[in-house]
């Protein structure tokens, strides 16, 4: 069953953060991206996941919590509205604390979102950068579980070091885990303490589409799961969830 805060908190930290990618990778998204610069601040309730979307140029940036001054401001009443505008479904909008009449900023965002939609769930999408926004939600999905839902934080305070999360040769994610938080960054690290590696971004997209016998692909080593073990069978029951949470 899907705890709506948890969700809330893959939204602003998994999904929020792949217009990043979208921009820099895509041509057409940065394109979009270039008409309007400002910031917008996502707030989910009053104790809710906050985030601010920062757009400069076509390029785009996530930072957590508030950062600077918003140009516009989000406020969700529940995570369950902020969860509806992500998913699609349900009902509820957000009211404009701040530029209610920016509305140009809100457009491009749309824009934006509709173009990420495209690239994920379209027909004959660029199988490149689709790989790159999964194995970025994936990644940064872990890490939201892991510090929010409450059995996983129970877990992921016995863990301590670095878990990578990686198609070969391209777009890594490394979470760490201190025993008290968890976060998670893009790009690689020196001598991470687990490593999940994908052989291909075919691979990974056929994986992510249940198109492939996971135990078989390990096999003949096409996933390669090397290092704590400890954290590794962690990970694997981090990873079920993230199923649950984005099926």
């Amino acid at each position: 069953m899907q705890n709506e805060d948890v969700l809330a908190r893959i939204h602003m930290d998994a999904v929020l953060s792949n217009f990043e990618i979208l921009t820099r990778e895509d041509a057409e998204a940065f394109s979009i991206a270039k008409g309007w610069n400002g910031s917008i601040l996502f707030m989910a309730g009053m104790k809710g996941p906050r985030a601010t979307l920062e757009m400069k140029h076509g390029v785009v940036k996530v930072l957590p919590g508030k950062a600077g001054k918003p140009d516009i401001i989000l406020f969700f009443p529940t995570v369950r509205i902020l969860n509806n505008l992500f998913t699609g479904a349900g009902s509820g909008f957000p009211i404009p604390l701040k530029g209610l009449l920016k509305a140009g900023g809100l457009k491009v965002f749309s824009k934006l979102a509709k173009r990420m939609e495209t690239i994920l769930k379209g027909v004959n999408p660029p199988r490149e950068i689709k790989a790159r926004l999964l194995i970025n939600t994936v990644g940064k999905a872990i890490a939201a579980i892991a510090a929010s839902e409450p059995e996983s934080q129970i877990i992921a305070r016995g863990i301590r070091g670095v878990a990578e999360v990686r198609i070969k040769n391209d777009e890594a994610v490394n979470i760490t885990f201190s025993g008290q938080d968890v976060t998670a960054r893009n790009g690689r690290v020196t001598d991470p303490d687990l490593v999940m590696e994908f052989a291909t971004k075919d691979l990974f997209l056929d994986i992510v589409d249940d198109r492939v016998d996971v135990f078989a692909a390990i096999c003949l080593e096409d996933i390669r799961v090397e290092g704590d073990l400890h954290m590794g069978e962690a990970m694997n029951l981090f990873l079920d969830k993230v199923g649950i949470y984005l099926q």
